[in-house]
């Protein structure tokens, strides 16, 4: 869904509330969710409640987290931020200073670690999933990524890759687990010889018309311990396309070759993937 982008002005960094303008209103799903999910274009990820304003049941507002959001992004009166919805419950935002230029601010946690070794991970087709298991090992993760990084080695992707390892399609099952049913996606399972770098496959492209930067974030089930991960985009000469350091979110989930993994790509209104969603679907 293609949505024009909203401002939001700050006028007085005290406010615990971000109104959002009336004329947005028709943009809103028919069951205006509850919470929300806010993301900036550096990683961050928040989650806030959707509320009307009292005395005024036109305007709806974003509360309970606004200004923990003013704080992290060092928000000063008079900026202004630049917000995207998804036409679900995910709002993208970016910063633009008194002097109308965009702020970068600071990335959650990137990593730049370019990867590793000649491991491409073996992919699906597309389904998704949600699991909330949290398998602690967040910190030994951080520190191995680091190493497998340190060795950036460009592996050449070819068409026996993808088929190595791939999973059925389990269609509607997998589906229903997504945060949006209708959103791209594709189910990974761990080869323990390749397990650094995900291919993204290119129907998933294809299919719906996607794009993608030089980054992008990585949100998986122990995001609200250890926070998101920012991974870099590889574009290979014969047009594969992979994100690099991913094999940290298997060591930091404790994926093993039985689970499997569901990949939901979010995008923006102008069809730029800007996060990768993690869903776990642990094996027996």
């Amino acid at each position: 869904m293609n949505l024009d982008p909203f401002l939001v002005f700050v006028g007085f960094v005290g406010l615990a509330l971000a109104e959002i303008p009336v004329s947005f209103n028709s943009c809103l799903p028919s069951s205006v969710p509850k919470s929300v999910t806010v993301t900036n274009i550096n990683g961050h990820v928040w989650k806030l409640k959707l509320r009307k304003l009292s005395g005024d049941p036109e305007k709806f507002s974003m509360v309970d987290g606004w200004k923990r959001i003013v704080k992290d992004e060092d928000l000063k009166g008079g900026e202004f931020l630049a917000f995207e919805f998804d036409g679900s419950r995910l709002f993208n935002f970016c910063v633009y200073g008194q002097a109308t230029c965009k702020k970068l601010g600071k990335s959650a946690e990137v990593d730049d670690d370019d990867d590793d070794d000649d491991d491409v991970i073996v992919i699906d087709d597309d389904d998704d999933d949600d699991d909330d298991d949290e398998d602690d090992d967040g910190d030994d993760d951080e520190a191995a990524d680091d190493e497998d990084d340190d060795e950036d080695v460009d592996v050449d992707v070819e068409a026996d890759d993808v088929d190595d390892g791939m999973e059925t399609d389990d269609g509607d099952e997998h589906r229903q687990l997504l945060d949006d049913p209708d959103s791209p996606s594709f189910t990974v399972i761990l080869n323990p010889k390749k397990k650094s770098q995900l291919l993204i496959p290119s129907h998933i492209m294809k299919d719906y018309n996607l794009h993608f930067t030089e980054r992008i974030t990585i949100v998986d089930p122990l995001v609200p311990k250890f926070g998101t991960l920012e991974r870099k985009i590889k574009l290979q000469d014969n047009g594969c396309l992979f994100v690099k350091g991913f094999g940290s979110v298997f060591r930091r989930n404790n994926v093993k070759t039985t689970d499997t993994i569901i990949c939901e790509v979010k995008k923006n209104g102008n069809d730029v993937a800007h996060i990768l969603k993690v869903h776990i679907v642990r094996g027996l």
